[in-house]
């Protein structure tokens, strides 16, 4: 059972102080003293009752179609107070008899509706929200509707009530029950006892025999009640004698019962939730008041309240302070981010952490480049050195040869050969780390290898040339075999030529090289033979004709 919190009491010492207060004016008007005067105050109190009640069933319940029955018992509970106060305080005694019998017989409209209703709700209670009754439910209207339209139309065929045959007036004093009149009670029997029992079904606790006593008990006080009216006890007449509105009440007791059991769902006790709640929050109004507030939120001041207002704001421990407007106010509410700061706080320190070994990494790489760079410069320099290493040794003897030179003719001839062979030693180290790279030696290389070579010649004032027809790419033996017997037939004058021209082509299975070189000294042969084999060196007329082909060589 659901606590009651404070203004549900007050609520409840409220409505019991209104029926006593009715109770006190029925006492009062059954001893004559200004009866007409207090039965008007007691049933402007018991409408008071009923439509504060349906308001607050409109407000409370949250299953749409148990709400509609449950406003419907009010309202017919609100019509059969008004039809009784009617016919007992409005309507004059005498020549108004036909006027009080219909407002007596129209008593069954709402005598019969609310059994009906209270079926309906009972089946209602329990489920969800949008929970809807099948069709065949409103069945049940039929029967209402019959006994109704029968005892309405009673003058016409007294099936409901009958009246002597000396009575030029029909009364309800002088009335006798009829068929019509039990067949209602009977349905009201069933429509009330099929309640009662679906009630009683779903107040049992699930997975327990125990029951929420609390909806039985207005209805065992109705069963003493009734055997008390029908035994006409005098005490039970004068304090309750009005039946209409102790069973009213009951009935509303009963479905209040319900309610304050959870066994219907209503929107009551928010402020006790809102207490209650595990959240941090808080409701203000516009200035800022507190209305509202849990029992975590804590004390927060208002210039916290007025930072938080425009923004998020963070208190002590790790405690974030945020807000939204609604109508009417703020509602504040905090969240523990304190783990959350927690884990930032690490994956920063991870973050610098990371970032130091990422620049130690950085710098180890670095290194790792560099050393393999200066391993892989010194791979190049020592291959360099080491096939360049015949014609470093004869660059050393020119220079140790000019060292002893006075002459100046041989000074200049030293280094012309110094010269030419420095130039040959620089290219030719360059096709190596080309070839070395990618293998290949593009071809255009090999010209400008050439002609940086030739351009050595015609500053010495020599004529020299060069007409290169190769394309593509060379093998680095290719290549460098070309280049090389170049180097050789020019080493191989005897003297300074007097002109020099280069023809260099091929096609796509070798290459070769022409060089025509006028040298009135003559030329060594036998040292570019001893070096190339399948070399040949002719010689017409003071020019040589040094020829070289290179089988292989693809470009």
């Amino acid at each position: 059972m659901i606590k009651v919190n404070k203004r549900g009491r007050q609520t409840m010492l409220a409505a019991a102080a209104l029926v006593s207060a009715a109770i006190v004016c029925r006492i009062l008007g059954m001893l004559d003293f200004h009866s007409w005067f207090f039965g008007m105050i007691r049933s402007a109190i018991y409408i008071f009752l009923f439509s504060a009640w349906a308001v607050s069933l409109k407000k409370r319940i949250m299953q749409v179609q148990l709400r509609r029955y449950m406003v419907c018992i009010a309202f017919a509970m609100l019509f059969w107070f008004l039809l009784r106060t009617a016919k007992f305080h409005l309507i004059p005694d005498e020549g108004r008899v036909d006027l009080m019998r219909f407002a007596w017989y129209s008593y069954y409209i709402p005598i019969l509706a609310i059994p009906t209703l209270s079926l309906l709700a009972a089946v209602s209670m329990g489920t969800n929200e949008e929970f809807k009754l099948p069709p065949a439910a409103h069945l049940l209207w039929i029967p209402d509707i019959v006994l109704t339209a029968a005892v309405l139309t009673n003058d016409f065929h007294q099936k409901a009530f009958s009246f002597p045959d000396d009575q030029a007036v029909f009364s309800d004093k002088h009335a006798s029950h009829e068929a019509v009149y039990w067949m209602a009670v009977i349905w009201i029997s069933i429509c009330a006892a099929a309640a009662m029992i679906i009630i009683i079904r779903k107040c049992r606790i699930p997975n327990s025999r125990r029951l929420l006593w609390l909806p039985l008990i207005p209805f065992f006080m109705m069963v003493v009640y009734s055997f008390a009216y029908l035994s006409e006890e005098k005490i039970t007449l004068i304090a309750a004698g009005d039946m209409t509105a102790v069973y009213c009440l009951l009935i509303a007791l009963l479905f209040e019962s319900c309610i304050q059991c959870g066994l219907i769902r209503s929107n009551t006790h928010y402020t006790d939730l809102f207490m209650a709640s595990a959240i941090a929050v808080k409701i203000t109004d516009s200035d800022l008041n507190i209305c509202y507030s849990s029992e975590n939120a804590g004390h927060t001041d208002r210039m916290t309240l007025e930072r938080a207002k425009s923004g998020e704001t963070m208190l002590e421990g790790g405690v974030r302070l945020r807000s939204e407007p609604v109508k009417g106010g703020y509602v504040f509410w905090q969240e523990d981010i304190s783990a959350l700061l927690n884990v930032i706080r690490e994956l920063a320190e991870t973050e610098s952490k990371l970032r130091r070994y990422e620049r130690i990494l950085k710098e180890k790489n670095n290194q790792k480049r560099r050393r393999k760079k200066l391993e892989e410069h010194k791979r190049l320099y020592d291959m360099v050195q080491e096939a360049m290493r015949p014609h470093i040794r004869q660059l050393e003897e020119i220079l140790n040869d000019l060292k002893s030179y006075d002459d100046e003719t041989l000074t200049r001839k030293s280094l012309e050969k110094l010269l030419l062979k420095g130039t040959y030693i620089k290219r030719r180290s360059n096709m190596l780390i080309i070839s070395d790279s990618h293998g290949r030696i593009p071809a255009v290389e090999l010209s400008l290898c050439l002609k940086e070579s030739l351009m050595i010649l015609r500053s010495f004032g020599m004529a020299a040339a060069v007409q290169f027809s190769l394309q593509g790419s060379l093998t680095s033996e290719t290549a460098g075999m070309i280049y090389d017997f170049y180097q050789s037939s020019v080493e191989a004058a005897a003297d300074r030529p007097d002109g020099i021209m280069v023809f260099v082509s091929g096609d796509g299975g070798s290459a070769r090289i022409l060089i025509m070189i006028a040298c009135a000294a003559g030329l060594n042969a036998d040292m570019i033979t001893d070096d190339f084999g399948n070399a040949s060196v002719i010689e017409e007329d003071g020019t040589w004709y040094c020829s070289l082909e290179v089988r292989g060589g693809d470009h």
